[in-house]
């Protein structure tokens, strides 16, 4: 059944494997939500929270020295552009669409991480280091391939987990080349109908509502 209304401030959050902590913390407007699928909008200009920023070319050195996520310091960052995320109810991935600057569509993405959970102030989830970039073409490419390798390597990742994973992100390319659902909801033909106001995170962002129980990897 659908849970949020159009309009509707949640906060997106990602939750750390380390501690349980947040590890980001993103205010969002919800568009739609069908009960089948939650979407949402995040704002170009949003301020954000995060504590895990690691450039592209470090980030499978840093899987061998990663800091429990409550150690970290957050950072305040802006989000850069228009971007729609689609949330699947019990599906391995969330689906984000991508618009430029002039708010034309520019990708697709495809997040793999844990189905996401409620929570009273919006979702919980925990990524999965592996991704799926989608062009307005329908061609694709996977994302961050060394790093998830890399977590198995060294045991942070279960083989069984990984399979999973990819097993999920099989489901989003089969999908996304069949241009089925998601792919046929139209959501890349949306624009902005006038100026958009970030929206601001709530005092409550980084309070623990038990989310990481809800998951066994």
């Amino acid at each position: 059944m659908a849970s949020w209304i159009p309009e509707q401030l949640i906060v997106l959050r990602n939750i750390a494997k380390s501690d349980g902590s947040v590890t980001t913390a993103i205010p969002a407007v919800v568009l739609q939500d069908d009960g089948r699928c939650l979407a949402t909008l995040i704002v170009r200009g949003t301020p954000f929270k995060n504590n895990w920023v690691i450039p592209a070319d470090q980030r499978v050195e840093s899987v061998e020295n990663i800091t429990p996520s409550s150690q970290r310091t957050y950072k305040e960052l802006s989000w850069w552009n228009h971007t729609i995320r689609l949330y699947l109810y019990d599906f391995g991935y969330s689906v984000w669409l991508n618009f430029d600057k002039d708010n034309r569509f520019e990708s697709w993405y495809g997040n793999l991480e844990a189905p996401f959970v409620t929570t009273p102030i919006g979702i919980d989830t925990r990524d999965y280091a592996l991704d799926i970039v989608g062009k307005p073409d329908w061609t694709w490419e996977w994302k961050d391939r060394p790093e998830f390798e890399k977590r198995l390597e060294l045991g942070v990742d279960s083989a069984e987990h990984q399979a999973w994973v990819l097993e999920q992100g099989q489901d989003f390319i089969r999908r996304f080349e069949a241009q089925a659902w998601p792919f046929d909801m139209g959501w890349q033909d949306w624009r902005p109908e006038n100026d958009l106001a970030p929206r601001q995170l709530p005092g409550s962002w980084a309070e623990d509502f038990g989310s990481a129980n809800a998951w066994s990897d």
